[in-house]
Parts: C-alpha cells; sequence; structure tokens
C-alpha cells in the first residue's frame, strides 16, 4: 500500500492482534507484524529486538496487542504476567523513546482495572484485585509516565470482554460453544463459577476498528473500549444454545469461581466522542458468527 502510514503491531498472530491488523489495513493504514532481524517474532521481553523491530519499520504508530490476558492463567503465574504484560510494556515504551518518539503507541490495557460498581467510566476507581488487574495498572502508570517523561504519544485502551470468529477456546463463550457442538445429544453441561456473572461483551472486529478509530483521531489519552451492556453467563448460554439447538445447562462449581467484579459494564462516551466510534455487530450476531467458526 504505497504511502500508507505504517503501524507496526505486537501481537498480530492473535485472536485481536489479527483483527487489528485487518482492520488497520481497511482504514488504509499498513498493517505490519512485529518481527526481529531473523524474521521471527519480536519477543517484548528483548529489548535490542524490539529496537530491532522498530528501526526496521520505521513506523507512524505501534500497537501492542502482546501479553497474558487471561486473569486464571495470571493467577497460577503472577511473576510471568507481570513480565510480558508490564516489563515488556516498559522495553517497548524505551524502545519508542530512543527509535521513534513520535510514533504513537495504543497500548491495550483491560476493564479488570476497576473496582466498585459499574458502569465503569474512565474516572471510576481502580483497583489491583487479581495478578492481572496489577499487571495492567502498573503497565497504565508507566505510559503515563513516559507521556510525561518522554513526551510520547500514547493511547489507552481499557478493554472490556472481546467475543467473535476466532475466539480462544478458553473465553467462555467458546467453551459454550464447543460444548454444544460437541454434546452428541441436546443437552449439555457446563461448570461454570456462577450463572449470574455478567460482562460487557464487544465483538473483536468492532473493537478492532476502534484500534484504527484512535490513530485517524490522533486521539491520545485512556479509553473505554466497550459496548455499554452486560450479559450474564446464563443469558449467553441461553443465546447460544438457540443457535446450535443444544440446551446448556450451567452448574456451580467452586473450582471454577472467578476472580475480580461479579459485574462488568462499561461507558463507552469518551471514545466515541474522541473517535466518533460506536460497536456495530450485535452480541446475536457475534455469537453466530463465532458458532459457524468452530463448526
Amino acid at each position: 500500500m504505497p504511502g500508507a502510514e505504517r503501524v507496526l503491531v505486537f501481537g498480530a498472530s492473535g485472536f485481536f492482534g489479527s483483527w487489528i491488523c485487518r482492520k488497520l489495513e481497511e482504514a488504509g493504514f499498513e498493517a505490519v507484524p512485529a518481527r526481529s532481524r531473523n524474521g521471527d517474532r519480536a519477543d517484548l521481553l528483548e529489548i535490542a529486538a524490539v529496537c530491532e523491530s522498530i528501526a526496521s519499520v520505521t513506523p507512524a504508530a505501534v500497537v501492542n496487542a502482546a501479553g497474558m490476558t487471561s486473569p486464571a492463567r495470571a493467577a497460577k503465574d503472577p511473576a510471568g504476567c507481570f513480565e510480558i504484560n508490564t516489563r515488556g510494556t516498559v522495553n517497548l515504551l524505551e524502545a519508542l523513546r530512543r527509535q521513534a518518539p513520535g510514533a504513537r503507541m495504543v497500548a491495550l490495557s483491560s476493564a479488570a482495572v476497576y473496582s466498585g460498581e459499574p458502569p465503569f467510566r474512565e474516572s471510576s476507581p481502580t483497583g489491583a484485585e487479581n495478578a492481572y488487574a496489577a499487571s495492567k495498572l502498573a503497565m497504565e502508570l508507566y505510559c503515563g509516565h513516559y507521556a510525561k517523561w518522554a513526551g510520547l504519544p500514547i493511547s489507552v485502551l481499557r478493554c472490556f470482554n472481546l467475543t467473535g470468529p476466532g475466539e480462544p477456546p478458553s473465553q467462555a463463550t467458546s467453551e459454550f460453544v464447543l460444548a454444544a457442538l460437541g454434546a452428541g445429544g441436546d443437552v449439555a453441561t457446563v461448570e461454570v463459577g456462577d450463572p449470574e456473572i455478567a460482562r460487557d461483551l464487544t465483538d473483536v472486529r468492532d473493537a478492532a476498528r476502534a484500534v484504527a478509530a484512535v490513530l485517524e483521531a490522533g486521539a491520545g489519552g485512556t479509553y473505554n473500549l466497550c459496548s455499554g451492556v452486560s450479559t450474564s453467563l446464563a443469558r449467553l448460554a441461553g443465546t447460544i444454545g438457540g443457535l446450535t439447538g443444544v440446551s446448556l445447562r450451567l452448574r456451580a462449581a467452586e473450582s471454577r469461581a472467578a476472580s475480580g467484579l461479579d459485574t462488568i459494564r462499561g461507558d463507552n462516551s469518551l471514545l466515541h466522542e474522541a473517535t466518533g466510534w460506536r460497536p456495530a455487530i450485535s452480541l446475536e450476531q457475534s455469537l453466530t458468527d463465532l458458532v459457524e467458526s468452530r463448526r
């Protein structure tokens, strides 16, 4: 794409990162997956490799979609979570300061940083409710530090739950879909922490479009990336059951107890005001496409 602004994407092969690349291209950017000099995927924990990747691309912007995204995995490996989510981001910030201080960075944080009662706005209280949230809060603090100290243009997107085609099998929606498709009958049972836990879900394609919108608008600061609607696990199971013809029975299990807040719902007004973005794909359409991608 001659003349297109280059956007270097870390984590380009992941669920969100792969869609970010597609939507950046659709928006007229040239999305470049981060690679080291020998062609391997650039490792954020190796600052020399990160510097090489940035120097070779000379990007107008960088998106960091790499890192650990599972709170359950983070609870088992808090040190590993901190390494990739926090130290990896610090390495990227330092590499940008050295190699491309004018390139805008989009850092992906999480709704897990919030505490208190929804709806969550960017000004809502935050807290390290678990190891994953702590890693993301620390990452945000370093982004703020580099924005003030080094003058780096940084946008932080607090991502709420994402769903849609390509979703990892470890996420609840995919777990429900896989249970239904593999039921071998008209009923399937899935263990969950609490069927009434509710999450704010956005289609991954809409979320990726939001990343492109932030870059197009040059919007700095911190923004919620969310739908503004919370949906319980029980309702998700009902919708997926209707799409697959299999009744999903959710059974509460102590071993599946969720960490963090019972209900998460965000307010995306600030992102809309800065970029004009709003989610366009309905939850039912997201789940329909997820089911079809798993058949």
